[in-house]
């Protein structure tokens, strides 16, 4: 079996390299409306390693609450990252276990999520600016 990188895979692999600069971003953007003094070090920790994220996630943020409401760019981010994470699973469960298959699939996958991922970020952050409607 040869892996040619074929410009399908090549997108697929640019696509999770965005993926990963956007749970990087909202992070930093959550972090800093949460009042950390190091927002950056969680925007850069936590997509590098899954268990920084996890101890964000499930003990940090919790604790603090919004300083400020959630920007334009923060939904933006928080879209990509949703719709990311669950084109990740479906594409995961839809094509063969093989990598370069994967990465042809997951752009569609991601593509058919953005509009749920959409619906559930302006659940959750409102749609107007400043409001928060998913607390």
């Amino acid at each position: 079996m040869s892996l040619q990188l074929t410009p399908v895979a090549a997108f697929g692999a640019a696509l999770v390299l965005f993926v990963w600069v956007a749970i990087g971003a909202w992070v930093n953007f959550d972090a800093h409306a949460r009042g950390s003094d190091h927002p950056g070090f969680w925007g850069v920790l936590a997509p590098v390693s899954g268990i920084v994220l996890a101890y964000y996630l499930l003990w940090w943020r919790r604790g603090r609450s919004r300083e400020y409401p959630a920007s334009k760019w923060e939904r933006a981010t928080a879209i990509v990252v949703v719709a990311g994470l669950g084109g990740l699973v479906v594409g995961s469960l839809v094509s063969p276990p093989d990598p370069i298959s994967q990465l042809t699939v997951w752009p569609v996958a991601f593509a058919c999520c953005l509009p749920v991922a959409y619906w559930l970020v302006r659940k959750r952050f409102g749609t107007a600016e400043g409001t928060s409607t998913g607390r």
